[in-house]
């Protein structure tokens, strides 16, 4: 179906699934230039979105629209950002701290849209499991940053 023609929900529905898709590939690089729990967290994230992301696109084709996909050249530049600043960066952890905070930020912005759009009967089980995910994401990043900060004090 052609995007004009999705419904506001729909086109809300596609932008989130575009959104798990782009956090699924910037978890997945963070895994490879990270260490220790950050890979953990990250490698368990890129799984987490990923699988997310699919369930969007099933429940987009069961309203016959076809999922959408991030624009590959952003994603790629984002890559190559994120590895660039993992080396140059003495600060890896505040580092990956800011950049996975917006990643969950941009995830829990696409919800906001498609809630605010009307979320449809057969997605509440779904949407209900990723704000969940997005809460858990933000709730980890949150006890890293109190040790970060806990370690600048001594």
């Amino acid at each position: 179906m052609n995007q004009v023609l999705l419904t506001q929900s729909e086109a809300a529905l596609r932008a989130l699934g575009v959104a798990c898709q782009s956090a699924s590939r910037y978890y997945e690089t963070a895994s490879n230039v990270t260490h220790n729990h950050w890979r953990d967290f990250a490698a368990n994230r890129s799984v987490a979105y990923r699988d997310m992301s699919r369930r969007i696109a099933e429940l987009l084709k069961r309203d016959e629209v076809l999922p959408g996909s991030p624009d590959e050249d952003m994603e790629w530049l984002k890559e190559i950002a994120l590895r660039a600043q993992a080396a140059i960066s003495g600060d890896e952890a505040g580092t990956l701290l800011k950049r996975c905070a917006r990643t969950e930020q941009k995830v829990w912005d696409a919800l906001g849209e498609f809630g605010f759009a009307g979320i449809p009967a057969a997605s509440d089980a779904t949407m209900k499991e990723l704000a969940t995910l997005v809460t858990e994401g933000f709730l980890w990043l949150g006890r890293e940053k109190e040790a970060l900060l806990k370690q600048e004090e001594n």
